[in-house]
């Protein structure tokens, strides 16, 4: 059937929609390459949340028609968000590179794939992008052999004035609990350490289902297979309920992380942007999580440079760091995006060199944040799930998702470590086994 390259951009999910694409082709008789230029089919899995990951797509785009230039007879297709957001006019956008193929971000355009590809192989462009619907179970082709993807919901509700996940991801969707559980199970008897339950918004989980949130009833189902670890991102702050956070404290088998997208610390700010809380409410839900969950590492998304953001609005930014502390925070420029209310109301009036200062500043403050919240662990012992080694030093995440290195012993990816801390360096914690 054909040598596949996958390229992924972007998000956990993407990662898992790569792994989906992976083991659909696989089924069908497709061998897959992880060099370009073995390959006779290329498939990029894009992302389009800003438009530095859209300028990452299409750049890449030259490195196919250079090998096409050297006689090598290469069929493109470019799935995902950008493919999703654009749809044809994305084969305008392509700077003299050939498209052959087209697909969404739905489960029904993947499913497709191998008819998408030999209609593409009789010479014209296929466009497949389908309306994101429907969240069916695909099989996987997974990158590790212990730790592994689960998706729980796809799409979101909230429809925040930057954001173009909706549009691209559709409205959410939950998969039926009695699903979820029996795949992790199946995990677990396959010998994985840990699973991620994956969405874009995974505390609103069963909302489309049972017309509230069932994200803690989720959770515990899932900690009763058994499996040693379960993470899950991305949380919305509206969602996180403090019955959601005592079950997190309750089950030893989930992770006591949790990423919860601020966003902006100036109320005004937040309302433009159409996010459902205050900077002081949002302080409270923090406020709670680090008292029931005790040792919880609370991270962050931040953006700089909406844009009303005044001085004053990013000054509130700022306090809001200081406040609540994060182990560590994605730090953002504003992107408009196209299709947007942002984009739409507002385009994109503060210079580059404004956003550059903020997201600067507001850097290093989280840095030293970051150091400051690791060194509270140092003396501590950490359970660390190895994910490989480098020289003498092995590394791996730590239960509250921080990264570890350290020494002392041999280690193999998957082994479950004890490691006591002896000091930090940029966030990381360095220790001896």
């Amino acid at each position: 059937m054909g040598i596949v390259y996958i390229h992924t951009w972007g998000c956990q999910l993407n990662e898992h929609k790569s792994e989906e694409i992976a083991g659909t082709l696989e089924r069908t008789g497709f061998q897959l390459t992880e060099r370009l230029e073995e390959a006779e089919v290329v498939i990029f899995n894009t992302c389009t949340v800003r438009e530095k990951a859209v300028e990452k797509v299409l750049g890449k785009l030259g490195e196919v028609n250079r090998l096409r230039a050297r006689g090598r007879v290469i069929l493109l297709g470019i799935g995902g968000c950008l493919s999703q957001a654009e749809g044809e006019r994305l084969l305008r956008r392509a700077r003299g590179v050939r498209i052959d193929f087209l697909f969404g971000t739905s489960a029904s355009d993947i499913k497709r794939l191998p008819e998408i590809i030999a209609r593409a192989r009789e010479g014209q462009p296929v466009i497949a992008v389908g309306q994101p619907a429907g969240l069916d179970h695909l099989p996987a082709r997974r990158a590790s052999s212990f730790k592994a993807y689960v998706t729980i919901t796809e799409g979101c509700d909230h429809f925040c004035s930057y954001c173009i996940v909706p549009y691209t991801r559709g409205r959410l969707r939950s998969r039926p609990m009695e699903e979820v559980q029996a795949e992790v199970e199946e995990l677990a008897r396959q010998g994985y350490k840990e699973v991620t339950l994956l969405g874009q918004n995974v505390n609103a989980y069963g909302k489309d289902l049972f017309g509230e949130g069932r994200f803690a009833a989720l959770l515990r189902r899932v900690a009763e297979t058994g499996i040693r670890r379960i993470r899950f991102t991305s949380s919305h702050p509206e969602d996180m309920t403090e019955d959601l956070l005592r079950t997190i404290a309750q089950l030893p088998n989930v992770s006591k992380q949790l990423h919860i997208a601020a966003q902006s610390g100036s109320d005004r700010v937040l309302k433009d942007m159409r996010r459902p809380y205050t900077k002081a409410e949002f302080l409270e839900k923090v406020e709670l999580a680090k008292r029931l969950i005790p040792g919880v590492n609370i991270t962050t998304d931040l953006i700089v440079g909406y844009p009303t953001e005044t001085e004053e609005d990013f000054q509130e930014t700022i306090d809001l760091v200081e406040q609540a502390r994060f182990g560590s925070a994605f730090i953002f420029k504003f992107s408009p995006r196209p299709g947007t209310i942002a984009a739409a109301k507002y385009g994109d009036p503060i210079p580059q060199e404004v956003k550059e200062r903020r997201h600067r500043v507001l850097l290093e403050l989280q840095r030293r944040i970051s150091e400051e919240e690791s060194a509270k662990l140092i003396g501590a012992e950490v359970e660390v799930l190895v994910e490989g080694q480098v020289g003498p030093n092995c590394y791996g995440k730590a239960q509250d998702g921080r990264t570890v290195t350290f020494s002392g012993r041999g280690c193999a990816p998957g082994e479950l470590v004890a490691v006591r801390v002896a000091k930090t360096a940029w966030g990381t914690l360095l220790g001896t086994a």
